[in-house]
């Protein structure tokens, strides 16, 4: 999950400078504008199960500074929505299993049967967040060419996902 969240992360961030030279007229053959309605033309960001807003914004900019194809597009986005329906449903029964948890611990003595349950139903949530993960990693992988696989790589490496240089900025130590 965490190298989803670093992956999408840099493919945001690399969107978004992407995204402000395109603004600043530097978008080159292929921009933004050019395919997709909505990010100059100011048309409707709705739709999947994640709506608008900011999250499949960075997508989209990432996918544009990928160059993908629309077809590349159409199935990462909903490759991205797979996996946010599938973590949706593991934060789920995580957030179900509270009640018990507080049930398990209200007691003068720790309920060690409900804590194990607990704790298992943790486990599964788990386990279905980390195989959602690696399915759509392995996914989209294999929509990518070698080329975007390479930007995507290079990104990874270069560590611009933490302020936008190799050391995390200025004021990191």
């Amino acid at each position: 999950m965490i190298c989803l969240a670093l992956g999408l992360g840099i493919l945001g961030f690399a969107a978004a400078r992407h995204a402000r030279r395109c603004h600043r007229g530097y978008c080159g053959h292929h921009g933004w504008h050019h395919h997709h309605h909505g990010w100059h033309g100011g048309g409707s960001w709705g739709g999947g199960s994640w709506g608008g807003g900011w999250g499949r914004r960075g997508l989209y900019m990432a996918l544009s500074r990928l160059d993908a194809t629309p077809a590349q597009e159409r199935a990462i986005v909903a490759e991205v929505d797979r996996l946010r329906e599938r973590l949706h449903g593991a934060k789920a029964g995580v957030r179900d299993a509270r009640p018990d948890l507080a049930a398990a611990l209200r007691g003068p003595v720790l309920d060690d049967a409900a804590l194990g349950a607990v704790l298992g139903r943790v486990d599964a949530a788990t386990t279905e967040a980390r195989s959602a993960v690696t399915d759509a990693l392995r996914n989209i992988h294999g929509l990518l060419d070698q080329r975007q696989r390479e930007q995507v790589a290079d990104l990874l490496d270069s560590g611009l996902w933490r302020g936008g240089s190799a050391g995390g900025g200025p004021y990191r130590v």
